[in-house]
């Protein structure tokens, strides 16, 4: 499968990194000749300088033959264009980046009237994994799965857990809930655990429940959602902005900080309902004083940088529910050895969506006549584990077959974690068994399952 990449900065050249490494065949296009040389130099892909909204550019990358164009400039407006022009020339389907808060209701025109089939707002899209973020104090990722009766948690072993030195085997005694540990993350290693394991301090845990099974793990691990009342927000760019509207909708008070008086107007505009300050994140007389009577900071300023300081300060202070962009991989690492867990990146949301897009869209595109192609895809942990949800068609060889036969056998680092019948849900054991018309969620940190016939060992 072909895929162009129209546009070739940071979010460019990340998600050229991903497709290479997805094995699709990549053509990438941007007006920067260093920008272009940076990709191809790193990847096996062709690139070429200039505009990508040109149709003789674009025939020249082979459009004709093309499944996918991705356009991820700077300009919202430059890749709807790119993506118009693409859908002419007959490529099969077209994502845009689109960051603008004028475009969100929009949609179904841009599919309808300009060939754009996908709209992806990455800075809306970090504003959302913000806000899920600081709703816990530990370090939490919570997704929920299969028409929301399914929960899907990441969560880190601190030192007097109760899980802290448990084998896999006691680990729903302890608990007092059924769940299902899905994989480790043992100091950035993942694997998925065997009954042999034990859980051990310092482990990001992902596991699976269904319904109040995942509210008692959370109570006995120590995580309790807390009410968020006040939230300040550092950097009034787009997922400040974002940040900010999400937050009073759900009733918070926000206090957001901008040192850009321009853009401090255009705030007092767009959210009337926030305290808005002109200020300096990094000063810290104002930053005590506004942390005071918060409950969360969120540090947004477009800069890892000051985003690493603000951050830090907050936690000097005291403050326990701490979020911040951050986009360079070393400072990432330096928050996080500082106790600081709640990183979020505007790129890394864009790709895991974009992904998971061109993913589907190559199952189905080799797979028209199976049955038992993969429906959807999940990611978690920055996209490192995938969850890939099937309906079981009758041509699936381990239908009716329980786990515990010798003849059920998956692939090594391969785990069903749920199993959905009807309006029944399951999370298996040995005793279970797969029917005919189930839907299954797959999980998986060593293999991207496009098929269900590929679980199979």
């Amino acid at each position: 499968m072909r895929v162009i990449i129209v546009g070739a900065s940071k979010v460019g050249f990340a998600l050229a990194k991903h497709i290479c490494e997805e094995g699709y065949d990549l053509v990438v296009i941007d007006r920067d000749p260093a920008c272009v040389d940076a990709i191809t130099d790193s990847f096996d892909c062709n690139g070429y300088v200039g505009n990508g909204s040109s149709p003789e550019l674009l025939k020249k990358a082979g459009i004709a033959s093309a499944t996918v164009l991705v356009a991820v400039t700077k300009d919202d407006e430059t890749n709807i264009l790119c993506c118009s022009v693409a859908k002419k020339l007959g490529v099969k389907r077209t994502i845009a980046a689109v960051r603008g808060p004028e475009y969100a209701e929009d949609k179904d025109f841009f599919a309808d009237n300009m060939g754009v089939d996908m709209l992806i707002n990455p800075d809306k899209a970090a504003a959302g994994a913000g806000n899920k973020m600081i709703r816990y104090a530990e370090t939490v990722e919570l997704e929920k799965f299969g028409d929301g009766n399914v929960h899907v948690a990441t969560v880190e072993i601190k030192k007097n857990s109760i899980l802290s030195g448990v084998p896999m085997t006691e680990v729903q005694k302890r608990l007092g809930a059924q769940i299902l540990v899905c994989a480790i993350d043992r100091e950035g290693k993942i694997f998925t655990p065997k009954g042999q394991h034990d859980i051990r301090q310092g482990d990001k845990i992902t596991f699976a429940a269904v319904g109040e099974e995942m509210d008692k793990a959370l109570v006995q691990l120590g995580i309790i959602e807390k009410v968020l009342k006040k939230a300040v927000i550092v950097g009034g760019g787009k997922v400040g902005y974002y940040l900010t509207e999400l937050l009073v909708r759900q009733k918070v008070q926000v206090t957001l900080i901008e040192n850009e008086p321009e853009r401090c107007r255009e705030l007092l505009e767009a959210c009337p309902r926030a305290n808005i300050i002109e200020g300096d994140g990094t000063d810290s007389e104002l930053m005590e004083k506004e942390l005071k009577a918060a409950d969360a900071c969120v540090a947004c300023t477009g800069k890892d940088e000051v985003n690493l300081i603000i951050s830090m300060f907050a936690k000097s202070f005291g403050l326990d529910r701490i979020a911040a962009v951050i986009d360079n991989f070393d400072y990432e690492v330096m928050l996080k050895k500082s106790g600081i867990n709640h990183i979020f990146s505007t790129q890394d949301v864009a790709l895991i969506n974009i992904i998971k897009d061109t993913r589907l869209l190559a199952t189905a595109a080799k797979n028209t006549n199976d049955t038992n192609v993969m429906k959807w895809l999940y990611t978690l942990n920055g996209g490192r584990i995938e969850a890939a949800e099937f309906e079981v068609g009758k041509d699936f060889a381990l239908t009716d077959v329980p786990f515990k036969d010798k003849s059920f056998k998956l692939k090594a680092g391969v785990l069903i974690a749920v199993i959905m019948r009807g309006q029944e849900v399951i999370v298996p054991d040995g005793s279970s068994s797969i029917c005919e018309g189930d839907r299954i969620i797959v999980v998986s940190a060593e293999h991207k399952i496009g098929r269900l016939q590929e679980i199979i060992a």
